[in-house]
């Protein structure tokens, strides 16, 4: 059956996708604000106004969630790094591969709903070094 803009499917994936970063987002200035390991997933869930369980179903555990955080930010790099070793060594390439991670820094790691609530209070983003690069390449910071 098809909705408009997609399937079902593909309508579901997206609510997870959004729930994904939503428990990103609060885990995130949870950590930044209160540490790490102070940081229980149960208040990940309150904060979010879901259940522990519902928590459980995207990550069993803290460091799943901050593992998540560290692969996403770091995807789009990775990307870049693969798609430069196979191009020729030219300046055309060089500037291209500055070009793109240009766009990685922005795109990647948009200031998020945390990211600047944590800037008004601290006056910068103290999510994670590479947000804090994102949000000063942006001019966000």
């Amino acid at each position: 059956m098809k909705r408009m803009g997609g399937t079902m499917d593909g309508t579901k994936r997206q609510r997870r996708g959004d729930t994904r970063q939503r428990i990103q987002d609060v885990a995130l200035e949870l950590f930044a604000e209160q540490g790490y390991e102070k940081t229980s997933l149960r208040e990940i869930a309150e904060h979010l106004d879901v259940t522990k369980a519902a928590l459980y179903y995207h990550f069993k555990t803290k460091e799943e969630i901050l593992v998540s955080i560290f692969e996403d930010l770091t995807k789009p790099i990775e990307d870049l790094i693969e798609w430069g070793r196979d191009q020729p060594h030219t300046l055309e390439t060089k500037q291209e591969i500055v070009r793109r991670y240009g766009d990685a820094l922005d795109g990647a790691t948009p200031c998020s709903a945390s990211c600047r609530r944590t800037r008004r209070r601290y006056g910068t983003c103290a999510s994670a070094s590479a947000s804090r690069s994102a949000c000063a390449a942006s001019g966000r910071s």
